[in-house]
């Protein structure tokens, strides 16, 4: 009944690592110098910390081929900076390429930095892989060294989703929203489970407060429209299509939807007008 979408904004999903805060000094002077200059000969540029920041804000600004090399460059300067492999995994995964991600987030763990931060990247890529069951142990294994990491507990929901294993979807879903309430993805896939299982009143009021935590998540517009639709509220489902082709005009599947609730509001509207003659 509902299209399940489980992506969302680019930096909800990836988790960074800073610099070694014993160089920190060193640290800021570089994103000074390298606001002012660019990416060019500031003098450190044969230290790992001046290619990581490098990557950071050029990843930052989507430049995202830019910011592989400067990690690769980085890599040149530390070959096994689990930083530096984590947050080249996040730009892999930005790119789509998924396997390769995985590869520098194993990389990060297998240099020592196997903290919740590169545990919780392995799980999530995994869950994007589509492994769900190994993505749940790594989920776990990151949220048992942080109980404080929601996009652990996030990805493990999800994942138990997938697995059609509600109870254990529910209840980390809360975990990751008591930590944040307002992760609107976790609220829009909660909405998903209580949908899947047919509680349709929970639904409308988790979708409702996904939509409150990001009036523009189509994903959100469009489950909502499609319970809507399922209980013939057919006109409410039309505004709610609507937000979706507003936020995302080239959303097809939306659009075909919003063709379908519009011929049977109208018919409503007609039966209702012949009733009242």
């Amino acid at each position: 009944m509902s299209r399940l979408v489980f992506s969302g904004e680019k930096r909800k999903g990836l988790l960074f690592i800073l610099p070694d805060t014993q160089r920190l000094f060193q640290s800021i002077l570089i994103v000074i110098l390298f606001n002012q200059v660019g990416v060019a000969d500031i003098g450190m540029d044969d230290s790992y910390e001046y290619w990581f920041l490098a990557g950071m804000l050029l990843h930052q600004e989507g430049r995202l081929s830019e910011a592989k090399e400067a990690y690769e460059q980085g890599l040149v300067c530390d070959p096994n900076n689990s930083a530096l492999l984590n947050n080249l995994g996040n730009v892999l995964s930005d790119q789509g390429n998924h396997t390769g991600a995985l590869a520098r987030y194993e990389a990060a763990r297998d240099s020592g930095g196997g903290d919740s931060v590169i545990l919780g990247n392995i799980g999530r890529t995994l869950f994007l892989l589509g492994e769900y069951d190994k993505a749940i142990e790594m989920c776990l294994e990151a949220t048992a060294l942080d109980t404080q990491n929601s996009i652990a507990w996030y990805y493990a929901a999800t994942a138990y989703y997938e697995l059609n294993q509600y109870e254990k979807a529910i209840e980390y879903f809360h975990k990751a929203l008591a930590l944040n309430q307002s992760f609107a993805l976790a609220w829009n896939n909660l909405g998903n489970v209580h949908m899947q299982r047919g509680e349709y009143d929970e639904a409308f009021k988790v979708y409702n407060k996904a939509l409150d935590s990001d009036r523009n998540l189509t994903q959100a517009w469009y489950n909502r429209g499609v319970l809507l639709f399922a209980t013939k509220r057919y006109c409410e489902s039309v505004r709610a299509f609507e937000e979706v082709m507003r936020i995302k005009p080239d959303d097809m599947d939306a659009q075909e939807r919003l063709r379908v609730a519009r011929d049977e509001c109208e018919a409503d509207a007609t039966l209702l007008t012949g009733s009242l003659e």
